[in-house]
């Protein structure tokens, strides 16, 4: 056995990973929205093209984070019975964005997102640093590889105002 054996290649959980998937699947579901209709309401090409690879990076890691928050929710009943509903705080971040798409102003919407998204990888990372289950990590860090991409192609977009 291994110092380390909560890191061990079994899918070892306990009620912590619980609140990091939850916060997880919070901040993807807030994304998920918000890049779904902003891709409704862009025009430029390249901004759509970026939003929609958002909203559908977002559902693919709701998919699969939902599925492993029910595979280990009914171990820690207690846990998920305190979890609640969070509410990340994103809201913000998205109404500037939407309040500057609506008034033309691209440069600044994305400014506003790229904030966001930097918020958004940051308390993925450390969720993803934090959890105890190999499989978390796994499922939190190839989300954020490609959360990351994304934020990138954002960062550079050639936008002009």
């Amino acid at each position: 056995m291994t110092l380390n054996s909560k890191r061990s290649n079994e899918a070892v959980h306990d009620g912590s990973d619980l609140w990091l998937i939850n916060e997880a699947i919070d901040l993807c579901q807030a994304g998920q929205l918000f890049y779904s209709q902003a891709t409704k309401g862009a025009i430029d090409y390249n901004i759509k093209r970026i939003f929609g690879h958002m909203a559908e990076v977002r559902k693919g890691m709701l998919s699969r984070l939902t599925a492993l928050f029910k595979q280990v929710e009914p171990r820690y009943p207690r846990v998920v019975e305190s979890i609640g509903h969070l509410t990340p705080p994103l809201s913000p971040y998205y109404a500037e964005a939407e309040k500057a798409m609506a008034q033309n102003r691209m440069t600044k919407a994305i400014k506003v997102l790229i904030a966001a998204e930097q918020y958004v990888l940051s308390r993925l990372k450390l969720a993803a640093k934090r959890a105890n289950s190999q499989r978390v990590t796994r499922q939190l860090a190839e989300g954020i590889a490609w959360l990351q991409i994304s934020c990138d192609s954002m960062k550079n977009l050639p936008l002009n105002e």
